[in-house]
């Protein structure tokens, strides 16, 4: 077994060692550096790693000083954030370079400082102005992307003019904003509290990013979208008391005939004992089971419209129930007859009264409500 782990921990060494050189043979330079840095930290004798760090220090800023010096002569602003973390990259290679033991590391100490504080400056006012063109074209779409903008540039300049308002105004115009109600154009009329219930549905945790829903209206805010529940019907059903009957018996002992001989004297036993036989009876007792039911059943759609073309672009139907019911049963006769299970269930269930039909139809608006805010989420991709 030792034998095994020897070999393993070898050839784990071996991959290890030339990790470093297969990353730079991939091209992948930043990684190349930072494991041989590790390595040459742990042990400076490691020349091999010295070697892989400067071919991978050297190529990786030829790469990069390249890639700044094509992009300026381009010339579009939008590519100074880019030249910004290509200067990144050369000063944060340069420190790591500075910090690992003088055991022939090779780099040039160049002070980019003014280089990549231009690069800064740029690309703040690029994407502020940038961002403020966009908001100018009043299209939430367009703010959106103005938001990422001025967040980018509040990352390169923090304390940047206006920057904050703008993020803000960005935020405020990218912003679809949806609006849910509850419309009630059913046969009869609906309980008030049921209204309001249903009206009160919490849609504030189904706020992203860009979007807001609403359930009373916001008069400071344009809507988008429209979401409303329209109520059709709303049916109660009459109170309903169905009836089985059913009937249990058993044999019970009810007294005892002495055994007679020929002669009709009473036959004794071999100890002289009487002679006696067990006489039974039969019991019984009906049961009349009742079962009480009640129903409310509200149905509609859940229209979405598109308020700025005042058109339908999803309707959906809905059906929410509540239910009343209730067992019981009542017994006649004799309620020995009757077997244990049975004598259970009478004992657990008692007549109720139905509840109020208004009762019902505000359980059916709970119902509704679940329902409601169920298919808001799954059709969430309506909005944009």
């Amino acid at each position: 077994m030792k034998k095994y782990i020897t070999i393993f921990i070898l050839i784990a060494s071996i991959i290890a060692c030339k990790s470093s050189s297969k990353k730079l043979e991939k091209g992948d330079y930043d990684s190349a550096m930072n494991i041989s840095a590790k390595k040459i930290m742990k042990d400076p004798g490691k020349f091999e790693e010295v070697d892989v760090f400067n071919d991978a220090y050297r190529l990786a800023n030829a790469k990069d000083i390249t890639e700044i010096n094509q992009l300026k002569q381009i010339g579009d602003p939008a590519n100074w954030s880019k030249i910004f973390f290509l200067y990144s990259n050369l000063i944060r290679r340069q420190e790591l370079a500075s910090k690992l033991p003088p055991v022939g590391i090779n780099y040039d100490k160049t002070d980019y400082s003014k280089d990549i504080e231009n690069a800064r400056n740029q690309a703040t006012v690029y994407a502020f102005e940038k961002g403020s063109e966009l908001l100018l074209t009043n299209n939430r779409f367009d703010a959106r992307k103005a938001f990422n903008l001025f967040v980018e540039a509040k990352k390169f300049t923090p304390n940047y003019p206006l920057v904050d308002e703008k993020i803000a105004e960005a935020k405020y115009f990218g912003t679809t904003n949806v609006f849910f109600r509850i419309e009630n154009n059913a046969n009869i009329v609906a309980p008030q509290a049921m209204m309001d219930n249903v009206q009160n549905i919490n849609v504030d945790d189904l706020d992203a990013n860009w979007l807001n829903y609403d359930s009373y209206i916001d008069t400071t805010i344009l809507y988008h979208y429209s979401i409303i529940l329209n109520m059709e019907q709303i049916a109660v059903s009459p109170e309903e008391l169905k009836e089985t009957v059913s009937s249990e018996s058993k044999e019970i002992p009810d007294g005892f005939d002495y055994v007679l001989d020929a002669n009709g004297n009473v036959k004794k036993d071999s100890l002289g004992n009487d002679i006696k036989i067990t006489k039974y009876k039969t019991i019984s007792c009906t049961v009349k089971r009742y079962q009480q039911r009640k129903a409310a059943k509200i149905s509609g759609t859940l229209n979405y419209y598109d308020n700025l073309t005042s058109s339908l672009i999803k309707s959906e139907p809905i059906v929410s129930e509540a239910f009343f019911e209730n067992f019981y049963g009542l017994a006649f006769g004799d309620l020995a007859a009757l077997s244990p299970e049975t004598q259970k269930q009478l004992n657990a269930n008692r007549p109720l009264p139905f509840p109020p039909s208004e009762a019902l139809i505000i359980q059916a608006g709970e119902v509704l409500k679940a329902m409601t805010k169920d298919i808001i989420v799954k059709n969430k991709g309506i909005v944009k």
